[in-house]
Formats: structure tokens, C-alpha cells, sequence
């Protein structure tokens, strides 16, 4: 017998009723749990009351239908292992591709529910588990200043991870303006993140892996339209983003974004989907100052403080302008992480396109690189430690 966990945001009595009839007549058994809001949907999926999360969420959209599916999106994207269905009095054609778009497995009339909602979480129950498996990792790379060296973070933490667990990693590109991720790696192409954030059809693995490119072998590489050939004059259409991570989290175990200046908008929208962020800044007072409000910012868009990966770039050993104890006070993050100064070995990398696993193996710079890896892997669903 298939049991079901499911969480109801509804502000109306009879719905309500209708989902824990079903629940208790029913073949398929189960509770519903009543929520008044998106938010405190958002807060049950991420702190559940059980130790494992709940099976479905079902979503009466009616009060707002647009706000609601909206916020629902961003709340799909951070539960995958939840299946939502949206319900509603009205069902008309441009309503269901909305719900679709936002994540809904499917949708549902309210007059329905009692004949209808047992067959239906029957089937979407029926291969959860195979299907939470294909989805990977978000980890989205913020830096506080330009040249902080966040874009050596993020594709040398690719790359890394890589190496160590032996799954498929994919660098998103979101620089509009330098696409400095081609030039680490000394790649090149005809599209990139541009392309895809502008399709207006079906976004799907095909098309993610039709635009990729290739630095080695489980190493692919979405491209900053300032480098990708046929996107020099697209828009960065960050309305399809999320979407976007979506797709890319069925094909690639980790899904590394490279983020610098991005509208906050934006930057909530990551906040809601990555599974870790990871702050890069160095030890001056401006980056300090930047990479405080962020942490501010993150936690007050739900991410949790132990999901947040402060890392303090190019740390020398004598004279830093900020101590480690106080840079960890003033951005209210623990532990802080430390990369070493190695300017050589960094520009090397550069300079010959390659990651510094290639260029400086045995380097003390990489081996900081390896330890931030192991400790991705630690927080993240596709570790293997």
C-alpha cells in the first residue's frame, strides 16, 4: 500500500475536507496538513516535522492564482523530492501550462478532488524515489568585488569535484559582460546560457546538451554571451533561470553558477534554488562590508546559515588588513575558509586554460581547492563522503 504525506495550502474549509476525505477513504492512506501560506509551505518542506520530507504538496492557487504560482516555482525548485499538484475552481488552458511551467506534476479541479486525487498521487508516488535520484546540485559562487577571483572558485571547485566523486559537472556562466569562465579554461563556442534563458519553446536535456561545451570528459561549460558567437546580442532573460537550473540538475550531479553583479532579483531566485553558496571576498574592509549584507540577504531569502560557504581568497600569511576572527564576527558566518596567495600558480592557470589540477597538481593553492571540494561534498545531496 502507497502511504502519503501531503502538505495542503488552502485558506478554505471545503478544500480541506475534500483532500483528508480522500486520504482517509481512499486507497491511497495518509494526513494533510493544513498551510495558510507559501512561506510556511516553504518553511514545513524545509523543516518537516518527520525525517523524511513530505511525499506531495497540494497548492490551491485560487486566492492569487499569478503571486502563488510564482512563489511556487521557487519553492519546486529547492524540493525535489516533493510532487506538487495545483487545484483550483477554474481550469482553463493558460492556467495549466502556468502551473506546469512553475513545477506542478498536475492539475487538478476542486470538483474533482474526491473522484480524481487517489489516482493521481497513486501515479505520481508510484517512482519518486527513481526520480529524486536523477536530480543533482545547485551551488551557486557569489563574489563581492570584481576580481575577488569567484570564477577561479567556480571552475576549479567543477573541476574538483570532478575528479573526486567522478560525476558529470556543469559551469554556468551568468558574467554577461567578460565570460571570464572561457578564458580559465581556453574555451570557446557558438551558444551558451544566453540561448538557452531566451528559448521560447520546450527547455529540456536535449537542448542543454546541444549548447554545452566541453572541457574534458564529465566537464561541460555554459557560455557567457560575451564569448558565445551567435549570443553577442541576446538579452539574459533571468525570468527562464530557474527553469533552466531546473533542466540542467537532470543531466549534471553538480551545477556550479558563477554569479558576479546580478540584479537582487536574480540573486533571490538562485538563493531559493542552490542547495549551497558559497561567498568569495578577500580580507578588505570593502569585501567584508559586501560579504555581510549577502549573508543578511541569503538567510532572509531562506537559505540556511549552515548552507552558506564564506571563503576569504588570496590570504597571506603576514599582514592581512582583517583578522580571520573578526572577518568571522562581522559576517556572522562559521567557519571561515581560507585560500592561500599564490599569484603565480593562479595566472599560470589562466593563462594556459587549464584548471590548476592541470598546471600546479602539487601546489599548496590547490590543495586549499581539494579541502573547499571535500567540504562541498559533505553538505551537498551528490557527495560521496
Amino acid at each position: 500500500m502507497i502511504s502519503a504525506d501531503v502538505l495542503l495550502l488552502t485558506q478554505e474549509k471545503e478544500t480541506a475536507a475534500a483532500v483528508r476525505s480522500v486520504l482517509e477513504s481512499g486507497p491511497i492512506k495518509g494526513s494533510a496538513s493544513v498551510c495558510r501560506s507559501v512561506a510556511e509551505l516553504k518553511t514545513r518542506l524545509v523543516r518537516p516535522e518527520a525525517d523524511a520530507p513530505c511525499n506531495v504538496a497540494v497548492v490551491d492557487i485560487d486566492e492569487d492564482p499569478r503571486r502563488v504560482l510564482l512563489e511556487l516555482s521557487r519553492v519546486v525548485a529547492t524540493n525535489p523530492n516533493t510532487r506538487f499538484v495545483v487545484v483550483s475552481k477554474e481550469f482553463d488552458e493558460k492556467l495549466v501550462l502556468q502551473a506546469m511551467q512553475a513545477g506542478a506534476r498536475h492539475f487538478l479541479r476542486k470538483s474533482a478532488i474526491g473522484a480524481e486525487l487517489s489516482t493521481v498521487l497513486e501515479r505520481l508516488l508510484a517512482h519518486r524515489a527513481e526520480a529524486s535520484r536523477q536530480l543533482g546540485d545547485v551551488i551557486s559562487v557569489f563574489g563581492c568585488s570584481g576580481g575577488c577571483g569567484a570564477t577561479t572558485m567556480a571552475v576549479n571547485l567543477a573541476n574538483e569535484l570532478r575528479l573526486s566523486t567522478s560525476k558529470l559537472v556543469l559551469v554556468v556562466d551568468l558574467d554577461a559582460h567578460y565570460g571570464s569562465v572561457a578564458a580559465h579554461l581556453g574555451v570557446g563556442g557558438k551558444y551558451g546560457i544566453a540561448h538557452v534563458l531566451n528559448r521560447e519553446g520546450t527547455i529540456d536535456r536535449d537542448l542543454i546538451e546541444s549548447s554545452t561545451v566541453s572541457v574534458a570528459p564529465g566537464f561541460d561549460v555554459l557560455l557567457s554571451p560575451a564569448v558565445a558567437q551567435a549570443d553577442a546580442a541576446l538579452p539574459m532573460n533571468f525570468d527562464n533561470l530557474l527553469r533552466v537550473l531546473d533542466v540542467c540538475r537532470e543531466s549534471h550531479a553538480y551545477v556550479i553558477v558563477d554569479a558576479p553583479r546580478l540584479p537582487w532579483q536574480v540573486t533571490a531566485d538562485l538563493a531559493s534554488v542552490s542547495r549551497l553558496a558559497v561567498l568569495v571576498f578577500q580580507l578588505t574592509v570593502r569585501d567584508v562590508a559586501f560579504a555581510r549584507s549577502m549573508v543578511s540577504f541569503l538567510l532572509e531569502r531562506g537559505m540556511a546559515r549552515e548552507k552558506i560557504l564564506a571563503l576569504a581568497n588570496r590570504v597571506k600569511r603576514r599582514g592581512p588588513l582583517l583578522r580571520i576572527v573578526d572577518t568571522q564576527r562581522a559576517i556572522g558566518i562559521k567557519p571561515l575558509y581560507c585560500v592561500r596567495s599564490d599569484w603565480r600558480k593562479a595566472v599560470k592557470s589562466v593563462n594556459q586554460g587549464q584548471p590548476l589540477a592541470n598546471i600546479a597538481r602539487r601546489s599548496g593553492l590547490r590543495r586549499d581547492l581539494c579541502k573547499i571540494a571535500e567540504q562541498v561534498q559533505r553538505w551537498t545531496s551528490n557527495g560521496d563522503k
